[in-house]
């Protein structure tokens, strides 16, 4: 599965990009495994980033449209190859992996804009 299949976008904050949001590529689980009805957007961001800016700069892209964002860890940093400013989703590759499996979504990785393993 392509990365740009899932809708991806630059995240940013005071003109800059500080990270980018997409659709999980699985159906949310609940924790009795369950499918949750609303589609997932993850987050992953180039420095570690509280999750308060992170929901803050989502809300402001996608206001109250029927989704959740589940923000990254705000401690963490994720590499970008080629950095952030110059990358393309249809080329982007992120270390380490992205992790949304604590709230019954996706780990796995996107290489070379692909979204590899997790699926």
């Amino acid at each position: 599965m392509k990365l740009i299949d899932l809708e991806p976008q630059w995240m940013e904050h005071e003109g800059r990009r500080i990270g980018f949001v997409f659709l999980s590529p699985v159906q949310p689980t609940r924790h009795d495994g369950t499918p949750r009805s609303q589609p997932y957007r993850l987050t992953c961001m180039a420095s570690p980033t509280p999750m308060g800016l992170q929901r803050d700069v989502a809300e402001r892209m996608f206001g109250d449209n029927d989704f959740t964002v589940v923000p990254c860890n705000p401690t963490q940093g994720w590499t970008i190859a080629g950095g952030i400013d110059a990358a393309s989703f249809d080329t982007l590759s992120a270390t380490p992996s992205i992790d949304g499996s604590a709230s019954g979504n996706w780990h796995g990785y996107v290489t070379n804009g692909q979204i590899v393993g997790g699926i």
